[in-house]
């Protein structure tokens, strides 16, 4: 099933649609994005990545503490959530990766995580 990616923004849907696949999963739980996206406000020092972007998720991944979030200009970041309850110290955790496009993290991550996964089956 294909899911619209509302846009962080102001609630429109981004032109990206995308088909999940297992282990990810998309966020339509307000209370939940919230959340997650405060929990990640926390983590992330001032010298990280993300330090002064806006943040919007639109998908966990089920099996890790992965999320991924839409970021401006249609960009998104892949982040391992650490569940730290303040500032990470080293400027590279919570680990992250940015794609220029919801379609190139589906095809550079999704995807062959996916397969990789299905093998294993």
């Amino acid at each position: 099933m294909r899911h619209p990616i509302a846009d962080f923004g102001n609630g429109n849907v981004m032109s990206d649609t995308i088909a999940w696949l297992d282990p990810w999963y998309p966020i339509v739980d307000e209370v939940v994005r919230h959340g997650v996206e405060r929990q990640l406000m926390l983590e992330i020092p001032q010298s990280h990545i993300l330090a002064r972007e806006s943040v919007r998720l639109i998908a966990r991944r089920g099996d890790t503490d992965d999320a991924l979030f839409a970021l401006t200009e249609g960009r998104v970041a892949e982040v391992h959530m650490t569940w730290r309850r303040s500032p990470e110290t080293e400027p590279h955790w919570p680990a992250t990766a940015i794609f220029s496009s919801l379609a190139e993290w589906a095809a550079e991550s999704m995807i062959p995580l996916h397969h990789e996964l299905s093998n294993l089956r």
